[in-house]
């Protein structure tokens, strides 16, 4: 009970307390900006500079003001942006102005999909349905690096994978650099008739790690809430078409695998997709003989926790229109995961390894208010034990201003032991302006006649001085989708939080704020509702003004195991009352560094022992065209487990990245892992030799270390795809 006491007054104080800065004013039809889309007269040249008569004599959007780390109703690093379209593209072209010149720029390397926090970047974000909820972003860097973005609902559900077929070319000089884009009207999903877009223009100034913004949002969200966009008038696309385009791929392979009854024969194949958008609103995809040799492989972690570890989806086809599947729950970044619908259960083993998949086919239908989906697939098992159909089906309505409802089922129909399985969701979200959200998941799995429930819920105050939240589950014992993921059944979460933001005038300049927090963990049996473990966790963080942080961390555990544990090979935590606590500190340097590390070290009590842990990483970038990264993790447990033993694990991922252009590029990282006893090789070759065009190569190398029984694997993969705009 005062344990429970003090948590709540630490909830209350943390709630109300003062903070210093400015607050973005929420927009009005009055005060939205806008600007004026023209129809060019002439040819645009993509060439990244803008000297056309049409660049010349477009309306111009400026008066940026900053909105990151503070809202500043001005900024030192003003942009001028234009737009254009013509009856094949919408233009887009910025001149971000820098007197620095270009030693300055903050550029780690060139890929696509770049983190923009940790580059200069210039972005545009789009939402040209007239729903305020569904915006496209386009980012690039200053030596033309490509990112794009899906984002929904404020970016409550956000796609960094999606791809659209878009193109590029940047210019840099001493008093600034430009960006200037032409994205084809059938990689955008717009509204008929609609003449008005949302439109918000983003730009960051890294090496004073500083957004700013064509109009301001609240720092606690992004430029994907809509509701802080301002206007993009008199735009007129095409009606829209017919829109069919093929990505056909062909691959050769060798392999020479030591596993028994594996096939080490050396092949060829053939497959690919359609992709037909009969109307602005609706796309269909089929897909045969699906291969993903491509996509990249998982991060290998040491698991020193009680659940299960979830792994993000990685395949590009099945990050596409991901959202339109989303069957609510609770997402990756919760440390505890409820998804009744979840990709990799298709053309994936239990550990990871890829599955054949036959093909299937997707249906996306997305309105203003209105979206649905639809996912079939066949996979193939080694010798028939995992074969599987999977179908999903998911609509979601939305309802006045802030509120949506959402309905799935998903189906896996089994030819093995594991048999077949039903599920079912609903989910609902709905906001209070624009600072308190809610929402909820109530999902059914059904297996062998029986019916088990998981339950889910939300609800989370921000502001840009504080943030408060309560998050819950409630999971029977047996729910367990072999269509989705949970992190462990027969449970009852309680998770509340809280931070606030303290910026007193009496900070150093060089740092930004100071940001305590308390966080939560609380799971209970449902049968007995007695505590089976619980994680107290106060932390703080100081940000700079350079972008690096410092946090320091105390935990407070307390496990209530009924049954063994086993948590690593060798080591078996006895049931029983175990409480800990553990001192720990993360920090990372400035990121945007030639230059930059990362390290999280905590000791302390663990179970019925001891752990030391240290995870640091480096990465040395001596210019955008070459990165060099290395991670390094070593758990020390001692006096731990049934056998009162100490153990060791190290885990060491170095990476090698190198560029030809933003459009070529070689990397290599390798994986070494005493847990699985094991190390992997990964080296990749890729050129875009046109939009969402590539050339792989592809070499995985996979042998025993230390006394480890894994049998060594190699192989080498050539594939070429290439995507067609019929």
């Amino acid at each position: 009970m005062r344990t429970s006491a003090v948590l709540h007054a630490v909830f209350a104080i943390l709630a109300m307390s003062p903070a210093y800065a400015q607050t973005v004013p929420e927009p009005t039809p009055e005060t939205r900006k806008r600007l004026v889309a023209r129809r060019t007269t002439g040819r645009i040249t993509l060439d990244g500079r803008l000297t056309e008569a049409d660049w010349l004599n477009a309306p111009v959007a400026r008066d940026f003001v900053q909105t990151r780390p503070n809202y500043i109703p001005s900024t030192k690093y003003p942009s001028e942006v234009r737009i254009l379209f013509d009856d094949n593209f919408l233009y887009i072209g910025g001149f971000n102005r820098d007197s620095a010149g270009l030693s300055t720029m903050r550029l780690p390397d060139l890929r696509r999909d770049f983190l923009p926090p940790e580059s200069d970047d210039f972005a545009v974000t789009l939402g040209p349905l007239g729903d305020h909820r569904t915006a496209y972003q386009f980012h690039v860097t200053p030596l033309g690096s490509q990112g794009d973005v899906q984002a929904f609902d404020g970016g409550d559900v956000a796609t960094f994978d999606w791809d659209a077929m878009w193109r590029t070319r940047t210019s840099r000089a001493d008093s600034g650099w430009v960006a200037e884009i032409a994205i084809p009207w059938r990689s955008l999903r717009y509204a008929r008739g609609l003449t008005s877009w949302d439109l918000n223009i983003v730009r960051s100034t890294r090496r004073a790690a500083q957004f700013s913004a064509w109009m301001p949002y609240p720092r606690q969200f992004s430029s994907w809430r809509l509701t802080y966009a301002g206007v993009l008038d008199s735009i007129q696309p095409p009606p829209p078409r017919i829109n069919v385009r093929i990505r056909p791929y062909a691959l050769g392979s060798a392999q020479r695998d030591r596993t028994p009854g594996a096939n080490n024969a050396t092949t060829g194949d053939i497959g690919g997709e359609v992709i037909w958008a009969p109307t602005a609103n609706t796309l269909l995809e089929a897909t045969v003989n699906t291969d993903f040799a491509q996509a990249d492989v998982d991060r290998q972690v040491v698991n020193l926790t009680r659940f299960s570890v979830f792994f993000p989806e990685r395949r590009q086809f099945f990050l596409e229109n991901s959202d339109l599947l989303s069957a609510g729950g609770l997402g990756s970044t919760s440390r505890y995961v409820v998804q009744p619908f979840f990709t990799r259960r298709i053309g994936l083993g239990a550990d990871g390894t890829l599955l054949p998949i036959d093909g299937g086919a997707r249906f996306a239908y997305r309105t203003g208010r209105t979206t649905a989906g639809v996912l079939a697939m066949r996979q193939r098992g080694t010798g028939g034990s995992e074969d599987a159909t999977f179908g999903v089906a998911r609509a979601s309505q939305f309802f006045g201003r802030a509120t949506r409802i959402g309905a799935t089922i998903a189906v896996r129909d089994g030819e093995s032991a594991a048999g077949d399985n039903v599920v079912t969701a609903v989910d609902a979200l709905t906001r209070l302006g624009e600072q308190i959200q809610a929402t909820g998941t109530v999902s059914t799995s059904t297996r062998n006649d029986r019916t088990d429930v998981a339950t889910t819920w939300q609800l989370a105050r921000n502001t840009p001085r504080n943030s408060v939240g309560l998050l819950g589950a409630w999971v029977t014992e047996r729910y367990d989708p072999l269509t989705g993921f949970v992190s462990r059944p027969n449970v009852i979460l309680t998770n509340p939080s809280a931070n606030v933001t303290f910026q007193p005038r009496w900070l150093p300049t060089s740092l930004v704020w100071i940001k305590p927090g308390v966080t939560t963990y609380l799971y209970h049996s449902p049968q007995s509702y007695a505590l089976q473990e619980g994680l107290t966790e106060l932390r703080g963080e100081f940000l700079y003004r350079n972008g690096a942080v410092v946090s320091p961390v105390v935990e407070f555990s307390q496990q209530r195991p009924t049954a063994p544990v086993d948590l690593l090979p060798g080591v078996t935590i006895a049931p029983g009352s175990r409480d800990y606590m553990r001192y720990g500190i993360e920090a990372k340097s400035d990121q945007s560094r030639s230059i930059s590390a990362t390290a999280n070290l905590s000791a302390g009590t663990f179970f019925d022992g001891r752990l030391e842990r240290a995870a640091v990483g480096a990465r040395f970038s001596p210019s955008p065209y070459v990165a060099i990264r290395a991670d390094y993790e070593v758990n020390r447990l001692t006096s731990i487990g049934t056998r009162d033993s100490s153990f060791v694990t190290h885990l060491v991922a170095p990476e090698l990245r190198v560029f030809l252009t933003p459009r070529v590029q070689w990397s290599a990282f390798y994986q070494y892992n005493t847990i699985q006893q094991r190390g992997a090789l990964n080296a990749r070759f890729s050129w875009e030799f046109a939009p969402l065009s590539f050339l792989y190569v592809v070499y995985n190398d996979r042998q025993p270390i230390q006394d480890g029984t894994s049998p060594s694997a190699r192989s080498l993969i050539i594939k070429l795809s290439w995507l067609r705009q019929m």
